[in-house]
């Protein structure tokens, strides 16, 4: 492929590759393991290889209704890694200029980090969620248990009573 005078010009031609690289023809009319990462990917490159705020958002939303749907957090790593080796393989490929390839693997990179972070993030607010919900079921055992033992000396207490009351009725 010849060298791109835009960006433009250059996430088209990455576009092109999408059928490639989430190998769609597997998935059929369903979108394929993956596809947030590439759409992550050709919002990096139509908006230039900044730290880009809004790609943060995108993706952290494709990852949260992917883990709210049930998705574990080693599967979606496992399908941004495919994505980021499939598309390094048809970059290689497809564009001739290293400049090009430069930028492609710059703007994957950054989106592979994101994907990284936004999943370690989510991994750690659902390890804090999990200890939270374990450490009010330990405290509610806790107090089942304090409450029992109160119920329990009571009752003792009450079958005491009531023996001595039997056997003074019983002498009278």
């Amino acid at each position: 492929m010849a060298d791109y005078s835009t960006e433009g010009e250059l996430t088209e031609s990455v576009r092109v590759l999408r059928d490639e690289v989430l190998d769609t023809v597997e998935h059929g009319d369903r979108d394929p393991p993956g596809a947030e990462v590439f759409d992550a990917l050709l919002r990096a490159l139509s908006i230039g290889g900044e730290s880009v705020p809004g790609l943060d958002l995108a993706l952290h939303d494709a990852v949260s209704r992917r883990l709210a749907w049930g998705d574990t957090e080693e599967a979606l790593l496992a399908d941004a890694e495919l994505v980021f080796d499939r598309l390094m393989i048809a970059v290689e490929r497809a564009f001739r200029d290293p400049t090009d390839q430069m930028v492609v693997v710059e703007a994957a990179t950054l989106v592979a980090v994101t994907v990284a972070r936004v999943v370690s993030l989510a991994a750690v607010a659902r390890a804090s969620r999990d200890r939270a919900a374990r450490l009010r079921e330990e405290l509610a055992q806790r107090q089942l248990h304090d409450v029992l033992g109160k119920q329990k000396q009571v009752i003792s207490r009450l079958e005491t009573d009531t023996d001595f009351s039997d056997l003074s009725d019983d002498q009278g």
